[in-house]
């Protein structure tokens, strides 16, 4: 629902028991239980399923634009 309010035509993950965070390592398991949140981290996965690459510093300000640029470096093509 997400996705589809803001025009988004990509599936976004919700992870409400945090099993997909875990797996992917993105919980710091140090934290008491209710600060265990996700870190902000970007993984690159290709259409094969092989993560390309992950941004483990991910900028709020300016992570739509780096997002571009990484897509355009992985040669992911724009969509028309």
């Amino acid at each position: 629902d997400f996705a589809k309010e803001h025009g988004g035509d990509f599936p976004i993950l919700s992870d409400p028991e945090k099993k997909t965070a875990m797996a992917y390592g993105v919980i710091n398991t140090a934290a008491p239980p209710e600060r265990q949140v996700a870190q902000r981290w970007n993984f690159f996965i290709g259409p094969d399923g092989r993560i390309l690459d992950i941004e483990k510093k991910v900028s709020v300000r300016t992570a739509g634009e780096d997002l571009v640029k990484k897509l355009e470096a992985l040669g992911v093509p724009k969509k028309k």
